[in-house]
């Protein structure tokens, strides 16, 4: 089949990458004709609520994805016969209190959240986030006294919803995959560790309670079911004592399940083209110790240090701008000690800083 991909960032890469080794042909969608997806597939130029680049898209394409969730919702529904994930999980997701509300309506735990009115809604403490256009922790404002309240101040012309704080003891994602025989496979859980918003360390030594992984597991199952989606998707939790509590849900491959390239029987990716394809998808399971940390900005002058070793995989997306916050690449290390593994990941860690 020939695939296109809406979006040329890392996942649009890694997915591509992915639908190559299954002998599919890729094309790619994105305003930079240099993206990440660049290197393996030829792109289209344009931007991505461009009518006519889409509907050139469609017409080269068997099947279509999208990388990332701030695509034009008015062409996806456009194209839902050739977008397998349609726009409805889209639609849900990028408002921020639609997919609240819709979580719940799944029976899944929520914080308890509102709309923003005015400062009267604040409490110490409390997150105030933008209801559509955050990421990587962008649009997310953590009140902790008076203070902050006092220095809050709303942008014109846009929404914030007020959420609970979560005093939680650590974050999870569970990245699952759906196909068109309505089989669900979810990848092995990682615990996720951010820096300044940003997705800095996912640990697959951690070990889960059973029952936490199994609520994980069931609740995403019910996302995807209730959505019809098709492909892969991931939810976060946090997770408070023996509590599981929705934070988010990406209708995508996820930059916490880059791990399962190396670390996995099947990894997220090949699953998602598996899935978009009309194949059955295949039981992810975790070969052996397995972390994944991401090179953030200039952290990524570390990638050619590390490319000798045998059991560290280093993934470069070939931005041609380093900047501050963005991400610039990846490392899997995999071990079947998990003492040599973490002796690897210290090293990593050191030469980080």
């Amino acid at each position: 089949m020939k695939i296109g991909i809406i979006g040329g960032g890392q996942l649009g890469l890694m997915i591509a990458e992915a639908a190559i080794n299954l002998n599919h042909d890729v094309v790619g969608l994105d305003p930079n004709e240099q993206c990440s997806l660049s290197r393996v597939a030829p792109i289209i130029k344009a931007q991505f609520n461009d009518k006519n680049a889409l509907n050139q898209l469609a017409e080269l394409c068997d099947v279509i994805t999208y990388e990332f969730e701030n695509v034009d919702l008015d062409l996806v529904n456009h194209y839902t016969n050739k977008i397998p994930q349609k726009a409805k999980a889209l639609e849900v997701s990028r408002h921020r209190m639609t997919e609240k509300l819709f979580a719940a309506s799944c029976n899944i735990p929520i914080p308890n959240v509102k709309l923003y009115k005015s400062k009267d809604d604040l409490s110490i403490p409390c997150i105030i986030k933008t209801i559509t256009g955050g990421y990587d922790g962008k649009g997310q404002y953590h009140i902790k006294n008076h203070q902050d309240i006092e220095l809050f101040t709303p942008e014109k012309n846009t929404e914030y919803i007020v959420e609970e704080y979560i005093s939680f003891d650590y974050e999870i994602s569970c990245i699952i995959t759906r196909d068109r025989f309505g089989n669900c496979e979810a990848q092995p859980i990682p615990v996720n560790t951010h820096k300044n918003g940003i997705l800095f360390l996912s640990d697959l030594t951690s070990n889960i309670p059973d029952s936490i992984q199994e609520r994980a597991i069931k609740y995403a199952k019910s996302i995807v079911d209730q959505l019809d989606y098709i492909g892969t998707l991931t939810v976060e939790y946090f997770v408070k004592n023996d509590e599981i509590i929705f934070n988010e849900f990406a209708p995508r491959p996820h930059n916490s399940g880059h791990y399962s390239i190396e670390g996995s029987t099947v990894s997220q990716y090949t699953n998602h083209i598996l899935a978009i394809t009309g194949e059955p998808i295949k039981k992810p399971s975790l070969k052996q110790h397995t972390v994944m940390l991401n090179l953030i900005g200039n952290s990524s002058s570390i990638i050619n240090r590390f490319q000798p070793l045998d059991n560290v995989f280093v993934h470069d997306y070939h931005k041609q701008e380093i900047k501050e916050g963005r991400k610039m690449g990846h490392i899997t290390i995999t071990d079947s000690n998990i003492i040599a593994l973490k002796k690897s990941l210290l090293q990593i860690l050191e030469a980080i800083k």
